[in-house]
């Protein structure tokens, strides 16, 4: 009976973890676009390219920002599958491009608690450095870089909620197209809740006392 009550409390922790895996990011991917880039919006600092007017201009869903959505296997772009850690399966036909100092922001929902927050970058083979950095309702939580022809790495950062809060997550470029030409590809984005140690424990708990309880009900 010990046992079995064990397995049952340990399968209950794990559907408790898998519940709080859930990506509250919609749309994480950037799929869904028809050609082979598109540019949400020009970044403030792209003057010289096309007279500062954007091309190819669409719009990606769930999405708001400066940035540019490209196809994985786009030519102009440095062909970003080509990068090293590129992974087909998870990452998908399309991705995102933080360039000078664009945005790339989804407005979420979070109920006060932790968070994880991943995502995976890269660089555009032949270009310059890029810094972008990471934040969500106006604090910064990360500043990552990226460098000539960077394969495909995953990134994270925890951070925690103080209260229920709508706000942007965003990742914001740091770099004036004035001076290099620099973008970070995005792909990947996911925030979910972490769980804390004592609900873990109490779920636990509560599940071992409920199968006490249907043992002697059933004696």
């Amino acid at each position: 009976m010990i046992k079995n009550i064990f397995v049952a409390a340990a399968f209950a922790a794990t559907a408790v973890g898998a519940q709080a895996s859930t990506n509250l990011v919609q749309n994480g991917g950037f799929d869904g676009t028809v050609a082979s880039y598109i540019y949400n919006a020009a970044p403030a600092t792209v003057t010289q390219f096309y007279g500062g007017v954007p091309t190819l201009a669409g719009t990606v869903s769930n999405w708001t920002g400066s940035f540019v959505s490209i196809a994985s296997n786009s030519g102009p772009w440095g062909t970003p599958s080509s990068l090293a850690h590129f992974d087909a399966a998870s990452q998908g036909g399309y991705i995102a491009g933080v360039q000078a100092d664009g945005t790339l922001s989804q407005s979420l929902t979070l109920a006060a608690g932790t968070y994880l927050l991943t995502w995976d970058d890269a660089n555009r083979a032949g270009l310059s450095e890029q810094t972008y950095s990471v934040s969500f309702n106006g604090v910064t939580y990360d500043t990552v870089s990226t460098h000539h022809a960077d394969g495909w790495t995953q990134q994270s950062v925890e951070f925690t909620v103080a209260q229920n809060t709508t706000g942007l997550l965003s990742f914001t470029g740091l770099t004036s197209y004035r001076n290099v030409d620099a973008t970070s590809f995005i792909d990947n984005v996911s925030v979910s809740a972490v769980p804390e140690p004592t609900s873990l424990l109490m779920m636990g708990v509560a599940t071992l006392g409920l199968l006490a309880w249907r043992r002697r009900t059933q004696a």
